[in-house]
Parts: C-alpha cells; structure tokens; sequence
C-alpha cells in the first residue's frame, strides 16, 4: 500500500506540473496573438474572403463586443481557458466551424502518418543502431553511418520534391497528388522515416557504446559471460528508457503535424492545418493547435516517465 500511495502522490504530482505547464503555454501563446496588429473581430467580419476594406467601423466594434473583446486582457483569457477546459476551443475566423471540429478532421492524416513512420522508424533505427555499437568502426558500422549522415544531412523539402519528381513524374508511379488514404501517404511516410531513423540510428548507437564501456559489461566478461547474453539481458535493459525518451520526442514531433511535408504532398493533416492558420491569422485555431501540442508532448513525457519506471527498475518513485 505504501509503494501504491507513492505512485498515486507522484501521478497526481505530474499531473499538476502538466497543468501548470498548460496553463503557462497557452498564457503566452494567447499574449502573443493578443498583441497582434490584426483586430480577430476584423477578421471574422471578413471571414476567408479577407475583404476586410469594405467593413465599417461600427460593425467592428459590434463584433468586438459579440466577442467579448471589449473586456480586459485577463478577462478574456480566463474566459477563453475555462471554455477550453469544457472543450469549446471557440470558432474559425475562416470556416466559421468550431476549432475543436476542425482539429479533429484534420488529426487522422497525421495520426496515420504519425503510426506508420514511427513503426518502420522503430524496425528500422533499433536493430540499425545496435549492430553499429556492437560491430563499431567495422564495414557494417561505416556504411550505416554513412547513410545516417546522408539521410540528415538532405533537408526534408529536398527528398520531398526529389520524390515527387522521381515516382510520379519520372517513373509515373503514382499520381503527383494521390488524395486520402493511406497511398497519399506513402511517400510523406518514406520521407519522415528516413529523416526519422537516420537521427535515431545515431542516438541507439551513442546509448549502445556507452552501455558496453561500463565497468559492468568488462566484469561479466571477465567472468566468462557471452557477448550475447550480457548485449540482451543487461545492455538493451539498461538502454530502453533512454531509447524511449529519444522515441517519445518523435512522436511528438510527428503528431504535431510535419507542416513541410504535409505541404509539398498535399495531406491535410495537422501541420497544413497550422500553416494555413498562420496564412489566414487565425487566431482561435492558432490557439487550439497549441494547446494540442502542449498536451501531446506533455502527455507522452508522462507515460514515458511512467514506462521508464516500469522497464527499468533503476528509476524509483521515492518520497521526495
């Protein structure tokens, strides 16, 4: 029961920190746009068409006060945060939908995009990563450094437009705009997979060698235990939270949305979601999709924290 409460008192300690850490992000995100030169009543007004020229001053002030936008400036984050916290992100400037609605539609592409590179990052980058810690400076441990340093060193818009023009215009593969489902993402995934897994084939490697240079890997060794036994039940345990940690990063990375990518390959994700937003100065939207990457990356910090407890026993929750 002890250990129990412990966990419980930390829990619910983490939960706080992400709640402050919230509350701070979207503080300062709403200053921001607050500060902004652009009236978001003037922009309602003109909607997407953005002829706000032809609107008077009278209905703007109207709108700024249907909006609330007359009040002060805490006024109107408190109202705006205790809306969010029911899950009412507010309207579209532009489509006039609710922000939440829109978030939603947008999020299956990235989520798809987000499961499938990491998957094939994952399968990729580990077993890449420990045969080049395990066979350092050896043949296979230059050449996938080779191609790790390759595959970061070309930008993402780069192998994007090399794809595009390769697959689809060159070789005629696919169409240059391949719509919904899951082959309009083939080749967005073949991108973050590769910028993904040549970044994570490098930290697998450093985690690796730095394991296999602990006084506890020369003493097993010394006492004539195999390689193989000491690399699968002490090195890879020792190293799988930290690969967690590189792991959870990605993640957040790509359900933030890869605004780049989602761009040049036309998937309406997320990241096209925020870059359009920005475009337009679509303050409310603005808003909800930083608030869902706060959580996103807040979240997945916390069940790393709580997997890395659980997978190695060398992190404790203690009284302090």
């Amino acid at each position: 029961m002890g250990r129990i409460n412990i966990v419980i008192r930390k829990l619910f300690s983490h939960v706080l920190q992400l709640f402050v850490v919230a509350v701070g992000i979207t503080l300062l995100t709403f200053s921001i746009l607050y500060l902004s030169p652009k009236n978001p009543a003037e922009l309602w007004l003109a909607g997407s068409d953005g002829n706000s020229g032809m609107i008077s001053q009278e209905a703007i002030e109207r709108q700024e006060r249907l909006m609330g936008l007359d009040k002060p400036f805490l006024v109107q984050y408190g109202n705006w945060l205790i809306k969010a916290a029911k899950g009412d992100l507010g309207i579209s400037y532009t489509t006039k939908k609710p922000v939440t609605e829109e978030l939603i539609s947008h999020m299956k592409p990235t989520i798809l995009m987000t499961f499938f590179s990491l998957l094939i990052t994952i399968l990729i980058a580990v077993p890449a990563g420990i045969c080049c810690a395990v066979y350092k400076e050896r043949l296979i441990d230059n050449v996938f450094r080779f191609f790790s340093f390759l595959g970061i060193s070309v930008p993402s818009f780069v192998l994007s437009l090399f794809l595009l023009w390769f697959i689809c215009i060159k070789v005629r593969l696919m169409p240059v705009i391949a719509g919904d489902g899951l082959r309009g993402l083939m080749l967005p995934v073949v991108v973050l997979v590769v910028q993904c897994s040549s970044k994570l084939t490098r930290q697998v490697r450093a985690i690796i060698l730095e394991q296999l240079e602990q006084p506890y890997v020369e003493g097993a060794v010394s006492r004539g235990v195999k390689k193989r036994t000491i690399l699968f039940s002490h090195v890879l345990q020792n190293s799988a939270a930290p690969i967690l940690t590189y792991i959870s990063i990605y993640i957040g990375l790509l359900l933030g949305g890869s605004t780049v990518i989602e761009g040049i390959f036309s998937v309406n994700g997320l990241g096209r979601l925020a870059v359009s937003s920005v475009a337009r100065l679509d303050y409310n939207m603005l808003q909800g999709f930083v608030l869902w990457c706060a959580f996103i990356y807040l979240g997945v910090n916390l069940l790393v924290d709580i997997l890395s407890a659980i997978i190695d026993p060398r992190i404790k929750y203690d009284h302090n």
